[in-house]
């Protein structure tokens, strides 16, 4: 008998050979077959409601996610003093001596620690900024160190091992609550963009204790290239609900820190004028080497338009097959000349930076907004929200591909290209089975109260989602969707 019957819906199932169906039977964790209803163990009625396959984030940050519940929330916050009067209150409930975290602020420019550091004596004290290319310590936090810079401003690699001496008070804790998170969202798959080998040791935890409920593509990253080789050669790639077979390199930084890295200087100029390279092209090809001799996906991230034809001519030089399914990470500013040759690989992108940069973008870099977030043309598209930098929610990616909110409105994504860039696109750049329903798919699907191909996409950001289905079986249900 059936397991599970959707029925009396409307279903995309993202399948171009059978693109709708009314219902859907579920057997054993898989699709069992469209447009059919045999009895079963229990139906769930639709009553018009809309079906998708699951949301799969091509691009997110999980772990990061749930540590921001539990940090200083600065979202949003462009005014320093707002910074630290939102500080002095968390350190009026925090025993002295203990660290106090915080992401997500958008200072104009770097601060100075000086403000900081005299509000907070006590405490030491690292708040991130929006993008995670930058962050800012106090004195505190920098006592005994050697080296640090004079304004407490950190950037890019010295930044993360600042970062790594900070206790984790419970990273289980703060995986799992984002999980819990994102199904509430229709996410039943995401592509975590930088696992480190503790990170991993966690994932490969939950997973054999069966708390790991979302399909993970793991994209592995270390500092050091050198070992990323180490990695690749020693640990055979592999696949399941958690999938161990990419690698995450950085070319560059990012535009809010002013650290992308560019053709032309920014303007005006910053502390390092075309931002930073993170990796050289020598270095690159070398990774990239061994990645595809042992089988591994490279995901390069690449935002600046000097760090995309860097990546791209290191990419055309070793000329993969196209089952490598190489991945150019954001693919944010690519100057026009270099734009087709991005056809060929697989861009993955965040389109609500599009909307969140674009003042960024028109006073950094004048004159070269035709290269900015330029979707049209580029390769298969799969698109994730960088989240923690951008909101967990598919409702604000969906509005902002497809709408850019009346921002170079000629790269707007249709509806039809959008849903498939947060469904079978990105189930295509993870190697995932999911992401479309078709009999022997797995059953992963996202319950939504409009029809997203059909309602104006300012009614995407008001709908809600009713429900999540992971293999067949319900693991999220909003309290006023009784199906």
């Amino acid at each position: 008998m059936t397991d599970l019957l959707l029925v009396n819906g409307t279903i995309h199932t993202m399948d171009p050979a059978r693109p709708r169906a009314r219902s859907v039977a579920c057997t054993d964790g898989k699709v069992e077959s469209l447009d059919e209803t045999p009895p079963a163990r229990r139906v769930l009625d639709l009553k018009g409601r809309t079906v998708v396959p699951g949301f799969i984030d091509a691009h997110v940050h999980l772990l990061a996610v749930g540590r921001r519940k539990r940090e200083v929330d600065l979202t949003g916050v462009t005014d320093y003093a707002e910074v630290i009067r939102r500080v002095v209150e968390r350190a009026k409930e925090t025993p002295t001596g203990s660290w106090i975290t915080g992401s997500g602020y958008e200072l104009n420019e770097h601060p100075h620690h000086a403000a900081l550091s005299a509000a907070t004596p006590d405490h030491p004290v690292w708040l991130v900024r929006k993008d995670f290319h930058s962050g800012l310590a106090n004195a505190r936090a920098m006592e005994g160190g050697k080296g640090y810079p004079l304004d407490g401003i950190f950037v890019e690699d010295e930044m993360l091992r600042f970062q790594d001496q900070i206790p984790e008070p419970s990273p289980a804790t703060d995986f799992l609550a984002a999980q819990r998170d994102a199904m509430q969202f229709g996410i039943t798959g995401v592509h975590d963009a930088m696992v480190d080998e503790d990170y991993l040791r966690l994932l490969r935890s939950l997973e054999d204790g069966r708390s790991l409920r979302l399909r993970v593509h793991a994209m592995f990253w270390h500092q050091d290239p050198l070992k990323m080789i180490e990695f690749m050669r020693s640990t055979p790639p592999r696949t399941g609900r958690l999938s161990v077979r990419a690698i995450k390199l950085f070319m560059d930084g990012s535009l809010g820190s002013s650290t992308a890295w560019m053709l032309a200087p920014y303007a005006p100029e910053g502390m390092i004028p075309e931002g930073v390279q993170r990796l050289q092209p020598w270095e690159l090809e070398r990774v990239l080497q061994v990645a595809l001799e042992k089988g591994w996906q490279v995901c390069a991230h690449a935002i600046g338009d000097r760090a995309n034809r860097e990546l791209l001519s290191v990419y055309e030089r070793l000329n993969p097959p196209a089952e490598a399914r190489l991945r150019v990470e954001h693919a944010q500013h690519v100057d026009p000349a270099d734009q087709p040759r991005l056809a060929r690989w697989i861009a993955s992108i965040q389109p609500s930076h599009c909307v969140a940069d674009r003042r960024m973008v028109e006073s950094k870099l004048p004159g070269r907004v035709d290269a900015a977030y330029a979707w049209k043309g580029l390769g298969p598209l799969a698109l994730g929200t960088d989240a923690p930098v951008d909101r967990l929610d598919p409702r604000w990616t969906f509005y902002c591909a497809t709408t850019r909110e009346g921002w170079g409105t000629s790269h707007c994504l249709s509806p039809q290209e959008a849903l498939r860039g947060m469904t079978a696109g990105a189930a295509h750049a993870g190697f995932m089975e999911s992401g479309e329903l078709a009999p022997g798919r797995p059953a992963d699907m996202a319950v939504l109260s409009h029809d997203w191909l059909e309602v104006p996409p300012r009614e995407v950001l008001e709908s809600r989602i009713l429900a999540t289905l992971m293999d067949g079986r319900v693991g999220y249900q909003d309290k006023e969707f009784r199906g």
